[in-house]
Protein backbone atom coordinates (compact mmCIF):
# COMPACT_ATOMS: atom_id res chain seq x y z
CA UNK A 1 0.00 0.00 0.00
CA UNK A 2 2.93 2.35 -0.50
CA UNK A 3 1.93 5.61 -2.21
CA UNK A 4 3.44 6.82 -5.45
CA UNK A 5 4.00 10.32 -4.06
CA UNK A 6 5.85 10.95 -0.78
CA UNK A 7 4.32 14.41 -0.22
CA UNK A 8 0.96 15.19 1.40
CA UNK A 9 -1.74 15.82 -1.14
CA UNK A 10 -2.91 19.35 -1.96
CA UNK A 11 -5.32 19.04 -4.92
CA UNK A 12 -5.88 22.06 -7.12
CA UNK A 13 -9.19 23.76 -6.46
CA UNK A 14 -9.94 24.11 -10.18
CA UNK A 15 -10.83 20.44 -10.37
CA UNK A 16 -11.11 19.49 -6.66
CA UNK A 17 -14.15 21.65 -5.92
CA UNK A 18 -16.26 20.26 -8.82
CA UNK A 19 -15.10 16.75 -7.88
CA UNK A 20 -16.18 17.27 -4.25
CA UNK A 21 -19.55 18.55 -5.45
CA UNK A 22 -20.02 15.43 -7.60
CA UNK A 23 -19.07 13.16 -4.70
CA UNK A 24 -21.61 14.92 -2.49
CA UNK A 25 -24.37 14.51 -5.06
CA UNK A 26 -23.67 10.79 -5.50
CA UNK A 27 -23.52 10.26 -1.73
CA UNK A 28 -26.77 12.15 -1.17
CA UNK A 29 -28.44 10.05 -3.85
CA UNK A 30 -27.26 6.74 -2.38
CA UNK A 31 -27.99 7.80 1.20
CA UNK A 32 -31.49 8.96 0.25
CA UNK A 33 -32.17 5.61 -1.42
CA UNK A 34 -31.12 3.85 1.79
CA UNK A 35 -33.40 6.10 3.83
CA UNK A 36 -36.32 5.33 1.51
CA UNK A 37 -35.56 1.61 1.68
CA UNK A 38 -35.53 1.63 5.45
CA UNK A 39 -38.66 3.79 5.64
CA UNK A 40 -40.57 1.70 3.13
CA UNK A 41 -42.90 -1.18 3.97
CA UNK A 42 -41.11 -4.12 5.55
CA UNK A 43 -42.25 -7.74 5.49
CA UNK A 44 -43.83 -8.88 8.76
CA UNK A 45 -41.35 -10.15 11.32
CA UNK A 46 -41.20 -13.91 11.62
CA UNK A 47 -39.98 -14.00 15.24
CA UNK A 48 -40.28 -12.11 18.50
CA UNK A 49 -37.80 -9.22 18.74
CA UNK A 50 -35.04 -8.66 21.28
CA UNK A 51 -37.39 -6.50 23.38
CA UNK A 52 -40.09 -9.17 23.19
CA UNK A 53 -37.72 -11.88 24.39
CA UNK A 54 -36.52 -9.76 27.29
CA UNK A 55 -40.14 -9.10 28.28
CA UNK A 56 -40.77 -12.85 28.08
CA UNK A 57 -37.89 -13.44 30.49
CA UNK A 58 -39.04 -10.75 32.96
CA UNK A 59 -42.71 -11.72 32.90
CA UNK A 60 -42.00 -15.45 33.01
CA UNK A 61 -39.34 -15.14 35.69
CA UNK A 62 -41.61 -12.96 37.86
CA UNK A 63 -44.48 -15.43 37.61
CA UNK A 64 -42.27 -18.47 38.14
CA UNK A 65 -40.85 -16.97 41.34
CA UNK A 66 -43.95 -15.17 42.61
CA UNK A 67 -42.34 -11.75 42.19
CA UNK A 68 -45.34 -10.20 40.47
CA UNK A 69 -47.80 -11.08 43.22
CA UNK A 70 -45.98 -10.37 46.48
CA UNK A 71 -47.88 -7.92 48.67
CA UNK A 72 -46.36 -4.45 48.41
CA UNK A 73 -43.85 -5.48 45.73
CA UNK A 74 -43.94 -5.53 41.97
CA UNK A 75 -41.00 -6.34 39.75
CA UNK A 76 -40.64 -3.53 37.18
CA UNK A 77 -41.99 -4.50 33.76
CA UNK A 78 -44.46 -7.14 35.02
CA UNK A 79 -47.71 -5.17 34.61
CA UNK A 80 -49.43 -6.44 31.45
CA UNK A 81 -51.68 -3.45 30.74
CA UNK A 82 -48.89 -0.85 30.24
CA UNK A 83 -46.91 -3.30 28.14
CA UNK A 84 -49.91 -4.15 25.96
CA UNK A 85 -50.54 -0.44 25.33
CA UNK A 86 -47.05 0.07 23.87
CA UNK A 87 -45.83 -0.30 20.31
CA UNK A 88 -44.81 -3.89 19.63
CA UNK A 89 -44.28 -6.14 16.64
CA UNK A 90 -46.84 -8.83 15.90
CA UNK A 91 -44.96 -11.64 17.60
CA UNK A 92 -44.06 -9.46 20.58
CA UNK A 93 -47.80 -8.95 21.05
CA UNK A 94 -48.29 -12.70 20.72
CA UNK A 95 -45.82 -13.24 23.58
CA UNK A 96 -47.76 -10.71 25.67
CA UNK A 97 -51.02 -12.47 24.75
CA UNK A 98 -49.79 -15.66 26.42
CA UNK A 99 -48.71 -13.78 29.54
CA UNK A 100 -52.03 -11.90 29.64
CA UNK A 101 -53.88 -15.22 29.55
CA UNK A 102 -51.60 -16.59 32.28
CA UNK A 103 -52.53 -13.61 34.46
CA UNK A 104 -56.23 -14.26 33.85
CA UNK A 105 -56.85 -11.38 31.41
CA UNK A 106 -58.29 -13.34 28.48
CA UNK A 107 -59.88 -10.27 26.89
CA UNK A 108 -56.49 -8.53 26.52
CA UNK A 109 -54.96 -11.77 25.30
CA UNK A 110 -57.68 -12.23 22.70
CA UNK A 111 -57.01 -8.72 21.42
CA UNK A 112 -53.24 -9.18 21.25
CA UNK A 113 -53.31 -12.50 19.38
CA UNK A 114 -54.76 -10.76 16.32
CA UNK A 115 -51.38 -9.08 15.59
CA UNK A 116 -49.47 -12.33 14.93
CA UNK A 117 -48.74 -12.31 11.16
CA UNK A 118 -48.93 -14.94 8.44
CA UNK A 119 -49.81 -18.62 8.48
CA UNK A 120 -47.87 -19.10 11.70
CA UNK A 121 -49.99 -16.35 13.24
CA UNK A 122 -53.15 -18.23 12.33
CA UNK A 123 -51.72 -21.39 13.87
CA UNK A 124 -50.85 -19.44 17.01
CA UNK A 125 -54.41 -18.10 17.29
CA UNK A 126 -55.76 -21.65 17.01
CA UNK A 127 -53.33 -22.84 19.69
CA UNK A 128 -54.15 -19.93 22.04
CA UNK A 129 -57.92 -20.36 21.62
CA UNK A 130 -57.66 -24.10 22.29
CA UNK A 131 -55.30 -23.73 25.25
CA UNK A 132 -57.11 -20.95 27.12
CA UNK A 133 -60.72 -21.17 25.95
CA UNK A 134 -61.11 -24.72 24.76
CA UNK A 135 -62.36 -23.41 21.40
CA UNK A 136 -61.76 -25.13 18.09
CA UNK A 137 -58.99 -27.69 17.78
CA UNK A 138 -55.21 -27.57 18.15
CA UNK A 139 -53.11 -27.04 15.00
CA UNK A 140 -50.86 -29.73 13.53
CA UNK A 141 -47.60 -30.56 15.28
CA UNK A 142 -45.48 -29.13 12.46
CA UNK A 143 -47.32 -25.81 12.72
CA UNK A 144 -46.82 -25.80 16.49
CA UNK A 145 -43.06 -26.12 16.00
CA UNK A 146 -43.08 -23.03 13.81
CA UNK A 147 -45.19 -21.17 16.39
CA UNK A 148 -42.69 -22.11 19.08
CA UNK A 149 -39.84 -20.61 17.01
CA UNK A 150 -41.84 -17.47 16.27
CA UNK A 151 -42.52 -16.94 19.99
CA UNK A 152 -38.78 -17.16 20.63
CA UNK A 153 -38.76 -20.63 22.18
CA UNK A 154 -38.95 -19.13 25.68
CA UNK A 155 -41.35 -19.09 28.59
CA UNK A 156 -44.42 -18.13 26.54
CA UNK A 157 -43.82 -20.91 24.00
CA UNK A 158 -43.27 -23.52 26.71
CA UNK A 159 -46.19 -22.53 28.93
CA UNK A 160 -48.52 -22.41 25.91
CA UNK A 161 -47.49 -26.00 25.10
CA UNK A 162 -48.17 -26.97 28.73
CA UNK A 163 -51.67 -25.46 28.62
CA UNK A 164 -52.44 -27.24 25.35
CA UNK A 165 -51.29 -30.53 26.82
CA UNK A 166 -53.46 -30.00 29.89
CA UNK A 167 -56.47 -29.20 27.65
CA UNK A 168 -55.87 -32.53 25.87
CA UNK A 169 -55.86 -34.41 29.17
CA UNK A 170 -52.09 -34.80 29.57
CA UNK A 171 -49.84 -33.92 32.50
CA UNK A 172 -48.51 -30.34 32.07
CA UNK A 173 -46.20 -30.46 35.12
CA UNK A 174 -42.95 -31.35 33.25
CA UNK A 175 -43.47 -28.58 30.67
CA UNK A 176 -44.37 -26.09 33.39
CA UNK A 177 -41.19 -27.00 35.26
CA UNK A 178 -39.15 -26.50 32.06
CA UNK A 179 -40.75 -23.08 31.52
CA UNK A 180 -40.05 -22.01 35.12
CA UNK A 181 -36.44 -23.20 34.93
CA UNK A 182 -35.88 -21.43 31.60
CA UNK A 183 -37.25 -18.12 32.86
CA UNK A 184 -35.61 -18.29 36.29
CA UNK A 185 -32.13 -18.92 34.88
CA UNK A 186 -32.40 -16.08 32.37
CA UNK A 187 -33.92 -13.66 34.86
CA UNK A 188 -30.98 -14.38 37.15
CA UNK A 189 -28.60 -13.76 34.23
CA UNK A 190 -30.31 -10.43 33.44
CA UNK A 191 -30.04 -9.50 37.11
CA UNK A 192 -26.35 -10.36 37.12
CA UNK A 193 -25.83 -8.28 33.97
CA UNK A 194 -27.66 -5.38 35.58
CA UNK A 195 -25.52 -5.62 38.70
CA UNK A 196 -22.34 -5.82 36.62
CA UNK A 197 -23.50 -2.81 34.60
CA UNK A 198 -24.10 -0.83 37.80
CA UNK A 199 -20.63 -1.67 39.10
CA UNK A 200 -19.10 -0.77 35.73
CA UNK A 201 -20.93 2.58 35.71
CA UNK A 202 -19.71 3.35 39.23
CA UNK A 203 -16.18 2.41 38.19
CA UNK A 204 -16.53 4.77 35.23
CA UNK A 205 -17.59 7.64 37.47
CA UNK A 206 -14.64 6.90 39.76
CA UNK A 207 -12.26 6.87 36.80
CA UNK A 208 -13.66 10.20 35.58
CA UNK A 209 -12.99 11.66 39.04
CA UNK A 210 -9.44 10.33 39.03
CA UNK A 211 -8.80 11.89 35.60
CA UNK A 212 -10.07 15.23 36.85
CA UNK A 213 -7.83 15.06 39.94
CA UNK A 214 -4.74 13.99 37.97
CA UNK A 215 -4.44 16.28 34.94
CA UNK A 216 -1.60 15.58 32.54
CA UNK A 217 0.14 17.87 30.04
CA UNK A 218 -1.38 17.76 26.54
CA UNK A 219 -0.06 14.83 24.55
CA UNK A 220 1.43 15.49 21.13
CA UNK A 221 -0.96 14.42 18.40
CA UNK A 222 -0.10 13.06 14.95
CA UNK A 223 0.46 15.75 12.35
CA UNK A 224 -1.07 15.56 8.89
CA UNK A 225 0.11 17.71 6.01
CA UNK A 226 -2.73 17.15 3.55
CA UNK A 227 -4.90 20.14 2.72
CA UNK A 228 -8.55 20.65 3.67
CA UNK A 229 -9.71 19.67 0.20
CA UNK A 230 -7.69 16.47 0.41
CA UNK A 231 -9.28 15.68 3.78
CA UNK A 232 -12.78 16.21 2.39
CA UNK A 233 -12.05 14.02 -0.66
CA UNK A 234 -10.65 11.24 1.56
CA UNK A 235 -13.69 11.29 3.87
CA UNK A 236 -16.24 11.53 1.05
CA UNK A 237 -14.47 8.85 -0.95
CA UNK A 238 -14.49 6.53 2.03
CA UNK A 239 -18.17 7.24 2.78
CA UNK A 240 -19.07 6.59 -0.84
CA UNK A 241 -17.25 3.26 -0.61
CA UNK A 242 -19.20 2.50 2.57
CA UNK A 243 -22.51 3.10 0.80
CA UNK A 244 -21.51 1.17 -2.31
CA UNK A 245 -19.85 -1.80 -0.58
CA UNK A 246 -23.14 -3.44 0.45
CA UNK A 247 -24.72 -3.50 -3.02
CA UNK A 248 -21.40 -4.55 -4.58
CA UNK A 249 -20.96 -7.52 -2.23
CA UNK A 250 -24.65 -8.41 -2.59
CA UNK A 251 -24.12 -8.65 -6.36
CA UNK A 252 -21.19 -11.01 -5.86
CA UNK A 253 -23.22 -13.13 -3.42
CA UNK A 254 -25.98 -13.35 -6.02
CA UNK A 255 -23.46 -15.19 -8.20
CA UNK A 256 -21.77 -17.05 -5.31
CA UNK A 257 -24.50 -17.67 -2.68
CA UNK A 258 -22.09 -19.71 -0.55
CA UNK A 259 -20.57 -16.38 0.55
CA UNK A 260 -23.81 -15.17 2.15
CA UNK A 261 -22.74 -15.98 5.77
CA UNK A 262 -19.71 -13.68 5.35
CA UNK A 263 -21.64 -10.75 3.85
CA UNK A 264 -20.80 -8.34 6.69
CA UNK A 265 -17.07 -9.25 6.89
CA UNK A 266 -16.72 -8.78 3.13
CA UNK A 267 -18.53 -5.43 3.15
CA UNK A 268 -16.46 -4.12 6.02
CA UNK A 269 -13.16 -5.42 4.66
CA UNK A 270 -13.87 -3.70 1.33
CA UNK A 271 -14.56 -0.22 2.68
CA UNK A 272 -11.93 -0.45 5.45
CA UNK A 273 -9.23 -1.36 2.92
CA UNK A 274 -10.38 1.43 0.57
CA UNK A 275 -10.52 4.03 3.33
CA UNK A 276 -7.05 3.16 4.60
CA UNK A 277 -5.67 3.29 1.06
CA UNK A 278 -7.24 6.73 0.47
CA UNK A 279 -5.69 8.06 3.68
CA UNK A 280 -2.21 6.68 3.00
CA UNK A 281 -2.18 7.96 -0.55
CA UNK A 282 -3.38 11.45 0.41
CA UNK A 283 -0.86 11.81 3.23
CA UNK A 284 2.00 10.32 1.20
CA UNK A 285 3.07 7.71 3.78
CA UNK A 286 3.08 3.96 4.08
CA UNK A 287 1.19 1.98 6.71
CA UNK A 288 4.25 1.41 8.91
CA UNK A 289 4.99 5.13 9.10
CA UNK A 290 1.38 5.92 9.96
CA UNK A 291 1.38 3.28 12.73
CA UNK A 292 4.48 4.84 14.29
CA UNK A 293 2.58 8.13 14.51
CA UNK A 294 -0.50 6.54 16.06
CA UNK A 295 1.09 4.07 18.49
CA UNK A 296 3.95 5.94 20.17
CA UNK A 297 5.53 4.90 23.46
CA UNK A 298 4.32 1.98 25.54
CA UNK A 299 1.20 0.26 24.27
CA UNK A 300 0.81 -1.55 27.61
CA UNK A 301 0.09 1.68 29.51
CA UNK A 302 -2.31 2.77 26.76
CA UNK A 303 -4.20 -0.53 26.96
CA UNK A 304 -4.43 -0.30 30.75
CA UNK A 305 -5.95 3.17 30.39
CA UNK A 306 -8.39 1.65 27.91
CA UNK A 307 -10.02 -0.40 30.68
CA UNK A 308 -10.75 2.76 32.65
CA UNK A 309 -12.07 4.59 29.61
CA UNK A 310 -14.31 1.63 28.79
CA UNK A 311 -15.95 1.98 32.22
CA UNK A 312 -16.19 5.74 31.67
CA UNK A 313 -17.80 5.24 28.24
CA UNK A 314 -20.37 2.87 29.76
CA UNK A 315 -21.23 5.36 32.51
CA UNK A 316 -21.53 8.22 30.00
CA UNK A 317 -23.75 6.24 27.63
CA UNK A 318 -26.04 5.09 30.45
CA UNK A 319 -26.38 8.67 31.67
CA UNK A 320 -27.17 10.03 28.21
CA UNK A 321 -29.65 7.19 27.58
CA UNK A 322 -31.53 7.96 30.79
CA UNK A 323 -31.66 11.66 30.00
CA UNK A 324 -32.60 11.32 26.33
CA UNK A 325 -35.04 8.38 26.42
CA UNK A 326 -38.10 10.52 27.40
CA UNK A 327 -37.27 12.98 24.61
CA UNK A 328 -36.79 10.51 21.76
CA UNK A 329 -39.75 9.23 19.73
CA UNK A 330 -40.62 5.57 19.83
CA UNK A 331 -39.51 3.39 16.98
CA UNK A 332 -37.70 0.24 16.07
CA UNK A 333 -34.39 -0.50 17.71
CA UNK A 334 -31.36 1.10 16.01
CA UNK A 335 -29.72 -2.32 16.27
CA UNK A 336 -32.60 -4.09 14.53
CA UNK A 337 -30.71 -5.04 11.36
CA UNK A 338 -27.74 -6.35 13.37
CA UNK A 339 -30.05 -8.39 15.59
CA UNK A 340 -31.82 -9.92 12.59
CA UNK A 341 -28.47 -10.87 11.06
CA UNK A 342 -27.22 -12.43 14.31
CA UNK A 343 -30.46 -14.35 14.76
CA UNK A 344 -29.95 -16.07 11.40
CA UNK A 345 -26.20 -16.71 11.63
CA UNK A 346 -25.43 -20.42 11.48
CA UNK A 347 -22.10 -22.16 11.92
CA UNK A 348 -19.19 -21.46 14.25
CA UNK A 349 -16.94 -20.11 11.49
CA UNK A 350 -19.53 -17.57 10.31
CA UNK A 351 -20.18 -16.40 13.88
CA UNK A 352 -16.43 -16.11 14.52
CA UNK A 353 -15.82 -14.10 11.34
CA UNK A 354 -18.64 -11.67 12.13
CA UNK A 355 -17.40 -11.31 15.73
CA UNK A 356 -13.87 -10.53 14.53
CA UNK A 357 -15.34 -8.00 12.11
CA UNK A 358 -17.36 -6.06 14.68
CA UNK A 359 -14.92 -6.43 17.60
CA UNK A 360 -11.55 -6.10 15.83
CA UNK A 361 -11.68 -4.86 12.22
CA UNK A 362 -14.41 -2.24 12.73
CA UNK A 363 -12.83 -0.68 15.87
CA UNK A 364 -9.34 -0.62 14.30
CA UNK A 365 -10.46 1.11 11.09
CA UNK A 366 -13.03 3.48 12.62
CA UNK A 367 -10.56 4.62 15.27
CA UNK A 368 -7.91 5.15 12.60
CA UNK A 369 -10.33 7.34 10.65
CA UNK A 370 -12.05 9.35 13.39
CA UNK A 371 -9.58 9.54 16.27
CA UNK A 372 -6.30 8.81 14.51
CA UNK A 373 -6.91 11.08 11.52
CA UNK A 374 -9.89 13.47 11.72
CA UNK A 375 -9.43 14.53 15.36
CA UNK A 376 -5.72 15.51 15.15
CA UNK A 377 -6.17 17.16 11.75
CA UNK A 378 -8.95 19.34 13.16
CA UNK A 379 -7.23 19.88 16.51
CA UNK A 380 -4.18 21.42 14.85
CA UNK A 381 -6.22 23.83 12.72
CA UNK A 382 -9.03 24.94 15.05
CA UNK A 383 -6.90 27.00 17.41
CA UNK A 384 -4.65 26.35 20.37
CA UNK A 385 -7.09 27.22 23.17
CA UNK A 386 -10.24 25.22 22.40
CA UNK A 387 -9.24 23.50 19.16
CA UNK A 388 -8.78 20.07 20.67
CA UNK A 389 -12.09 20.11 22.53
CA UNK A 390 -13.93 21.24 19.41
CA UNK A 391 -12.14 18.57 17.40
CA UNK A 392 -13.29 15.92 19.91
CA UNK A 393 -16.89 17.12 19.59
CA UNK A 394 -16.84 17.23 15.77
CA UNK A 395 -15.14 13.85 15.37
CA UNK A 396 -17.50 12.27 17.94
CA UNK A 397 -20.60 13.64 16.20
CA UNK A 398 -19.24 12.56 12.80
CA UNK A 399 -18.70 9.08 14.22
CA UNK A 400 -22.34 8.97 15.30
CA UNK A 401 -23.70 10.31 12.01
CA UNK A 402 -21.62 7.83 10.00
CA UNK A 403 -23.62 4.91 11.43
CA UNK A 404 -26.85 6.32 9.90
CA UNK A 405 -28.95 5.35 12.93
CA UNK A 406 -30.95 8.46 13.95
CA UNK A 407 -32.32 6.88 17.14
CA UNK A 408 -28.85 5.73 18.11
CA UNK A 409 -27.12 9.06 17.42
CA UNK A 410 -27.00 10.32 21.05
CA UNK A 411 -25.41 7.08 22.28
CA UNK A 412 -22.98 6.76 19.37
CA UNK A 413 -21.91 10.40 19.54
CA UNK A 414 -21.37 10.09 23.31
CA UNK A 415 -19.21 7.02 22.78
CA UNK A 416 -17.25 8.87 20.08
CA UNK A 417 -16.63 11.85 22.37
CA UNK A 418 -15.33 9.62 25.18
CA UNK A 419 -13.04 7.90 22.68
CA UNK A 420 -11.78 11.31 21.60
CA UNK A 421 -10.88 12.25 25.18
CA UNK A 422 -9.16 8.88 25.56
CA UNK A 423 -6.94 9.70 22.58
CA UNK A 424 -6.15 13.14 23.98
CA UNK A 425 -5.24 11.62 27.34
CA UNK A 426 -2.88 8.90 26.11
CA UNK A 427 -1.90 10.06 22.60
CA UNK A 428 -2.02 6.37 21.62
CA UNK A 429 -4.69 4.92 19.36
CA UNK A 430 -4.41 1.54 21.13
CA UNK A 431 -6.53 2.96 23.97
CA UNK A 432 -9.37 3.87 21.63
CA UNK A 433 -9.24 0.58 19.72
CA UNK A 434 -9.44 -1.41 22.97
CA UNK A 435 -12.42 0.60 24.29
CA UNK A 436 -14.22 0.37 20.95
CA UNK A 437 -13.48 -3.35 20.64
CA UNK A 438 -14.74 -4.11 24.16
CA UNK A 439 -17.90 -2.14 23.45
CA UNK A 440 -18.67 -3.80 20.12
CA UNK A 441 -17.70 -7.25 21.39
CA UNK A 442 -19.94 -6.91 24.44
CA UNK A 443 -22.91 -5.81 22.33
CA UNK A 444 -22.28 -8.69 19.91
CA UNK A 445 -22.19 -11.33 22.67
CA UNK A 446 -25.31 -9.97 24.37
CA UNK A 447 -27.29 -9.78 21.14
CA UNK A 448 -26.11 -13.19 19.97
CA UNK A 449 -27.17 -14.74 23.29
CA UNK A 450 -30.63 -13.16 23.12
CA UNK A 451 -31.10 -13.62 19.37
Amino acid sequence: MAPHDSQPWNPDRSWADPFIACLLLVILFLAWNQVLRRAGPRPPEDQASLEGRIQDVVLGGAKANGLASLKGFSLPGTAIAPLAAGRHSGWDQAVLAVHAAESGDLDTGARLIQAAPGANGEAFRQAWAWAYRGAGAPPAQAALQEVRKALGGGYAARILAARMLARSGGDPAPLEAQARAWATARLAALGALGSAGLLLALAGLGYALSLALRPVPPRPLPRYGMSGRALVIVLLGWFLTLLAAGPAVATVIGVLPALKPVFLPLVYALHAFAGTAFLLRAEGVDLRTLCRRLFPGRNGAALAAGLGFFALAFAAVVTVSLVMSPLLPGGESPQKELLEMLAHLRGAWAVTLVFLTVAVLAPAFEELLFRGFLLPWLGERLGARHGRLLAVAISGLSFGVMHMQPLGLPILATLGIVLGFAFLRTGNLATCILVHGLWNGGVFILMRALA
